[in-house]
């Protein structure tokens, strides 16, 4: 399955004032209105002929009376499966309930970790985990405000799992086939006190990350991973 993720860049999209009662979108820097990012889609399907030009939000932040949408364009073959983004589907949602043994043999719950925000690791194989997601993610709980889990859909390897402070949980792939679909590419969700999805990282933060957070709350633990 072939995805391709792609911003629209500032040259076509020009910066609008945020007023009241209104939707606007969060591209890069730039904060546009539902026309503008609108004609800036037709202008993305006339080069993408043949392909599907949409985009999909992973955060959502009212300002004033107005909502703000932080939104990555994408653009999708006609064959793909756009399953593969159910997990947008759960913004501002619980997402579905999951319970794994560590290989301690202790269940791991979702319930576990409410109370404080959560960075959710999904992964497709132990390979895509890297030693830098492990020390970020041990940096975060250890501040005492944060969780982290990892949930991997195939078995994974020990070693790895003896590095982490945290949960990594293995053979999770019939949770993630019911739910959300297996992503190809690790994804890393922040869930609320609640078990809400507030946010998705579509990358490892990093110092050069293109997707920035809007609400301070999803800034700070930007800034603690990358």
């Amino acid at each position: 399955m072939n995805i391709n993720l792609i911003l629209i860049f500032a040259a076509t999209l020009l910066g609008a004032t945020v007023v009241h009662a209104q939707n606007y979108y969060k591209i890069e820097s730039d904060v546009v209105d539902e026309t503008t990012l609108n004609e800036g889609l037709d202008l993305m399907a006339q080069e993408y002929s043949q392909q599907i030009v949409t985009y999909k939000t992973f955060e959502r932040v009212k300002a004033q009376d107005s909502i703000i949408e932080n939104i990555s364009i994408v653009v999708l073959n006609e064959e793909d499966d756009e399953r593969v983004y159910r997990v947008f589907d759960f913004l501002g949602e619980k997402l579905p309930g999951y319970i794994f043994f560590d290989d301690g043999g202790i269940s791991v719950s979702n319930t576990d970790f409410l109370g404080k925000y959560t960075v959710l690791g999904l992964y497709k194989d132990p390979g895509q985990m890297r030693n830098s997601h492990i020390r970020s993610m041990n940096d975060l709980t250890e501040t005492g405000r944060y969780n982290a889990v990892a949930l991997i859909a195939k078995n994974g390897a020990k070693a790895i799992t003896r590095k982490a402070n945290f949960p990594i949980l293995n053979e999770c792939i019939a949770w993630y086939i019911e739910n959300l679909s297996i992503p190809e590419s690790p994804k890393f969700l922040v869930l609320d006190e609640k078990g809400k999805l507030r946010y998705i990282f579509q990358e490892f933060p990093h110092k050069k990350s293109t997707d920035q957070p809007i609400d301070s709350k999803i800034i700070e633990i930007f800034d603690i991973l990358k």
